[in-house]
């Protein structure tokens, strides 16, 4: 089978608000790969998302996907990304209540629009979004604000999925949901890079998702490190950035919360 690879570049990227967090940022990532972004609180993990996913316009440098610059431009880069906020900033069902289902249909019915796909399709994307991410039948159709924290990540992830495109950007998707959760989310996510997808989430503890992850990216001071989990994930690599905050053993790291 012959696949369709895409290259997201960076080039000469500075990220930031009135002045930089990080600077000169230049990758080029091939799909299907899974990065992990890491680093101490206020580093610029979030700030990276958003700058690539085009909701926040680079202090410098540009984004390009396919060869299109989609730098700052949401309308271009929803061609190509869907994004995973972080649990704890979205807020689902709580003001009007809504089922599973409609959640997730909603997305589905907009996303279809575009695509002149028939209802019956439509409900049959909702289906197999719903059982791929591992929500029980039985809550599809009660509502979203009685899903635990492990569920509520999961059905973020699934609204995600209902556009198929070839990037999957999440910020913090192990956070504030239990191990069970976790391990359905990390199962997902390598899901997601078998299916050659680009998958890039930010993390904390990055142990649960290592052995499906191609790339690390720390960030810390102004500059970032980017390699294979190897090369990037060594004691006197961490002891630099954390500053003694993190705990390793046997092929297992922590990383505890550090504000630069």
């Amino acid at each position: 089978m012959v696949v369709n690879m895409v290259l997201l570049r960076i080039e000469e990227l500075a990220i930031g608000y009135e002045r930089p967090l990080v600077e000169n940022i230049e990758l080029e990532i091939v799909s299907p790969s899974f990065i992990q972004i890491m680093g101490p609180n206020g580093s610029g993990k979030t700030t990276f998302l958003r700058t690539l996913i085009g909701v926040l316009k680079p202090i410098k440098g540009r984004i390009y996907i396919d060869g299109e610059d989609v730098t700052g431009n949401t309308a271009k880069t929803g061609k190509y990304i869907s994004y995973v906020p972080q649990i704890a900033t979205y807020v689902l069902g709580e003001v009007f209540p809504i089922t599973v289902w409609e959640f997730i249909e909603f997305e589905a019915t907009v996303y279809a629009k575009t695509l002149n796909i028939a209802r019956e399709s439509i409900r049959k994307m909702v289906k197999e979004i719903l059982e791929l991410i591992g929500i029980p039948r039985e809550l599809w159709y009660k509502g979203v604000h009685k899903l635990s924290g492990g569920q509520r990540q999961r059905l973020l992830i699934a609204r995600a999925l209902v556009k198929d495109v070839p990037m999957i950007v999440m910020d913090e998707p192990l956070s504030a949901i239990d191990v069970e959760g976790k391990i359905v989310v990390a199962n997902l996510i390598k899901v997601l890079r078998d299916r050659e997808k680009i998958v890039i989430t930010t993390c904390h503890d990055p142990s649960m998702l290592i052995e499906h992850t191609d790339y690390v990216m720390i960030l810390s001071k102004g500059s970032y490190i980017y390699g294979k989990p190897e090369e990037v994930l060594k004691s006197s690599v961490l002891e630099k950035v954390y500053r003694g905050c993190f705990t390793e053993y046997e092929k297992h790291i922590h990383l505890y919360d550090y504000h630069l």
